[in-house]
């Protein structure tokens, strides 16, 4: 199988077109030359996942943007360079991955799923052009459940 996660993530980046780092972006609250009512240089997750869907027919949870972001070095904010630099000092320790993100999750009072989609993909990117011929024989047999419960 050919495993899409690097050149998706790449071009998710490059459509995408901009790096996100709260420490540079000049137009949030209480950064040096902020004005108020002033746009982010950046584009939203939001506007990126509708254009995404409407200029490039990718479909993609805003969760999952975030993560191929923080994969492709496009996104960083406190939380992600927190989460990465605990992550990689457990794991430095020799934790196994399971146990360091629950341990993160805990030290840093957020959810399992938070410090999940801090953490850049470590393998796979899921639900993507390319998928394996299990993956398309399990989508098939979804689609066929859910019209077989549609029709009843």
């Amino acid at each position: 199988m050919k495993t899409p996660t690097k050149e998706f993530i790449d071009l998710i980046c490059r459509l995408y077109g901009d790096i996100y780092d709260d420490r540079e972006e000049d137009s949030k609250p209480g950064g040096e030359s902020w004005v108020p009512g002033q746009k982010a240089r950046h584009k939203s997750l939001l506007a990126f996942q509708k254009e995404l869907e409407e200029v490039h027919d990718i479909k993609l949870s805003k969760s999952k943007i975030l993560k191929i972001l923080i994969s492709g070095n496009c996104w960083t904010t406190e939380r992600s360079r927190e989460v990465s630099s605990l992550y990689e000092e457990l794991i430095g320790r020799g934790m196994k991955k399971d146990e360091a993100i629950k341990v993160i999750a805990k030290e840093l009072e957020i959810s399992v799923a938070m410090v999940c989609m801090s953490l850049p993909y470590d393998r796979v990117v899921y639900d993507v052009p390319g998928k394996s011929s299990n993956a398309v024989r399990c989508d098939r047999s979804r689609l066929k459940r859910k019209n077989k419960v549609l029709d009843e």
